[in-house]
This record gives structure tokens, C-alpha cells and sequence, in this order.
């Protein structure tokens, strides 16, 4: 197999992609590989697997499900990261769903080279990859993530979750989910995380008075992020060596995990919130006039906004339904405006996002 060569990459923002020219480029955030037949632009995003429709075909998910939409230009391939390692060149386990609504083909790789999976396409909708249930195991590149819940009382204990999981999920997205979980005191410890580890083998984990057994399970590892071990430390303690073993192989090792986290005092405690501020909703106000005519591609918007659950579907069809784009921009600042402050401060961080200069241009008009 030999190694994807990327002749350049560029990330402009988080979900859109933009090709200044032909050629391959990589996001930096999930590892995905376009092969562009021109300049363009793709908003893309992770969506849940629709596991009844894989179970069907005796298939499980091998990596996250990417929607895609090409707002301008042409993909002619794109590259999926995947995390095996082979024995040789077998790969007959592994496959490329493409998902439209409640229908779901299977596409055979039209390479696999030792990062990504290639497939030629001419359509969009969801890619993701798929390995058959039966598929013999093996080992796969893997990562050690860790998070740190530290104890309100500095007296007590504190917690530390250790995820393993398979090494192409999208660190940003479990980064996001622990947050929505767990709230802002989880901390993400930055650490060496890479390993090798093989799906439904047992590993221990082990500490200074803690040790702890359990299987490395991948079945739903591209959704729900679980914890596998949950490990409780000792009040101030300043040091500590985690081990991760199989049998008596060592698959993964930290020294000295814990200095970082004590560089600083712990933090104070909490001082009385001050009510959010929300300069959405004053940015609308100020510019609604201008947003009416100005907001350029509403795809991205909506796609974005429809995402963080400003709009639903059906509210998306009906702007898309207005026969001109100045009454699209219309309809889409009455709802946005309508549902309230935190849907307006939503819409000014996706507009910042997707067209940032447009919101420049406006708040120097108001200078």
C-alpha cells in the first residue's frame, strides 16, 4: 500500500472546505482528502449511523458518517481516514457506504493506501466507512484520550476518564460531546495518545493504587465516545505513571501525567454569573436592511444553522421555497428573529463564520 500523497491542504473554517485550484487537499481537522477538478468549495459534517440499515447487511461502522454538500466546483474523489493495519494486503472487510435518505449502497475502495480509503464519486449525500460484521480482528492505530474532572474541594478526589478509541473518530467532535456532557470543568489532557490495539481484546489499566480490566470495545465508539475507565485520584496528588497493558505487553504509557494540570492554583470558586450578553440580536437589529440583500450563499448558513437546531427542516424547505433571494433573507431573519436572543447570537457566530466579511464590512459601518 502505498502512502496518500497530498500536494496541498488548506482548512478555512470548521464543516467548510475551500479548493483554491485542482488538486488534493486535506482538512486538518478530520483527516477527510478531496481530490478537486477545479477551485471549490464543500460543507460537510458528521451525522449519526443509521445502524439498522447496516445490520441489514451485516456491516458495522469502520469510521464516522460525513453528509457533504458542494457548494461550487467538482470532487472527482474523495479519501476516507481509516485506522487498519493489515496482515499484507487484505481489505475485503472493509467498504464505502453511501447513504441517501433510507438507502444505503455499498461501494468497493478504489484504493487503500496505509491512511485512507479512495473512491471515485460523481454524487453527494453521506460517506462513511463500513467493515463486515464477521471481519477477522485485528489490530488497529488506536488513541488514549484522556479527561480530567478536577474535585470542587481541593481536599478531595478527583476523577480522571480514559477513553480508548479507534484513531480515525474526530478529536473535535469528542471533545465537543464531553463538553455538552459534562460542562466546562472537564479538562482535555494533552498527552501522546497514539497506540495499537486490538477490538474486543481486554486491557488493564493501571496506576498507583488502581487497576482495572476492560475490553476494548469499538462498536459504538464513532458516536457516543463512552468512558472505558474512570479513574479516581488522590487529593494533591502532583505525579502519576497510567499503564495500559495487555496481558503483560505494555500497549500504552504515560509518566508524569498529571504535572500539567497543577501549574496553577486550583480555581477560586465560582463567582455569581453575570446575565449572557447577546450581540446578535443587536447586530440584526442594526443591519437588517443590509442582511436583506447582502447574506450571499444561504446554504451554509442553513445547513449550519439547521445543524445547531435554529431551524428544522421544514423551516430550511420554506426559505429555500421564497422565489427570490431577498425574500429568502427576509424569511430567514423573521424566524431567526422570532425564536428569541440565543437564536439571533447563533446566527451572528455562523454568519462570522461563513462570511466574515460581510460582518466585518457592517460593524465598521456602525464604528
Amino acid at each position: 500500500m502505498e502512502k496518500l500523497n497530498i500536494t496541498e491542504c488548506r482548512i478555512v473554517d470548521q464543516g467548510l472546505f475551500q479548493c483554491p485550484s485542482a488538486g488534493l487537499f486535506q482538512c486538518s481537522i478530520t483527516g477527510l482528502v478531496f481530490r478537486m477538478e477545479g477551485e471549490g468549495e464543500v460543507l460537510y459534517r458528521t451525522v449519526p449511523w443509521d445502524r439498522r440499515l447496516l445490520a441489514q447487511s451485516g456491516k458495522r461502522p469502520a469510521g464516522p458518517l460525513f453528509k457533504f454538500t458542494c457548494l461550487n466546483g467538482s470532487i472527482c474523489q474523495l479519501c476516507l481516514p481509516h485506522c487498519e493495519i493489515y496482515p499484507g494486503d487484505g481489505c475485503d472487510f472493509l467498504s464505502v457506504a453511501h447513504v441517501t435518505d433510507d438507502i444505503i449502497e455499498f461501494l468497493d475502495p478504489h484504493e487503500i493506501t496505509e491512511t485512507h480509503i479512495i473512491i471515485n464519486i460523481t454524487g453527494f449525500s453521506a460517506y462513511g466507512l463500513t467493515k463486515d460484521k464477521e471481519a477477522p480482528v485485528f489490530p488497529i492505530k488506536a488513541l488514549v484520550l484522556l479527561f480530567h474532572r478536577p474535585s470542587d474541594d481541593p481536599e478531595l478526589e478527583s476523577v480522571l476518564y480514559v477513553l480508548l478509541l479507534p484513531r480515525n473518530v474526530v478529536l473535535m467532535k469528542v471533545q465537543e460531546e464531553r463538553a455538552r456532557r459534562n460542562g466546562l470543568r472537564e479538562t482535555f489532557i494533552e498527552t501522546t495518545s497514539d497506540c495499537e490495539l486490538t477490538p474486543d481484546q481486554t486491557y488493564s489499566l493501571s496506576t498507583d493504587g488502581y487497576h482495572q480490566t476492560k475490553k476494548f470495545d469499538t462498536d459504538k465508539d464513532y458516536e457516543n465516545y463512552t468512558t472505558t475507565f474512570e479513574v479516581s485520584l488522590p487529593a494533591k496528588v502532583k505525579k502519576a505513571e497510567l499503564t495500559l497493558k495487555k496481558k503483560k505487553n505494555i500497549a500504552w504509557s504515560t509518566l508524569d501525567l498529571l504535572s500539567s494540570l497543577f501549574v496553577n492554583p486550583p480555581l477560586p470558586a465560582a463567582t455569581p454569573a453575570r446575565p449572557p450578553t447577546f450581540p446578535g440580536r443587536d447586530f440584526i437589529t442594526k443591519h437588517r436592511i443590509a442582511l436583506e440583500t447582502r447574506l450571499g450563499l444561504l446554504q451554509p448558513i442553513l445547513l449550519h444553522l439547521e445543524e445547531c437546531k435554529v431551524l428544522n427542516a421544514e423551516e430550511k424547505e420554506e426559505v429555500d421555497s421564497k422565489s427570490t433571494k431577498t425574500l429568502q433573507n427576509q424569511a430567514l431573519l423573521d424566524m431567526v428573529v422570532r425564536k428569541g436572543a440565543r437564536a439571533q447570537e447563533h446566527f451572528y457566530q455562523v454568519l462570522k463564520k461563513v462570511n466574515p466579511y460581510l460582518v466585518e464590512d457592517l460593524e465598521e459601518q456602525t464604528v
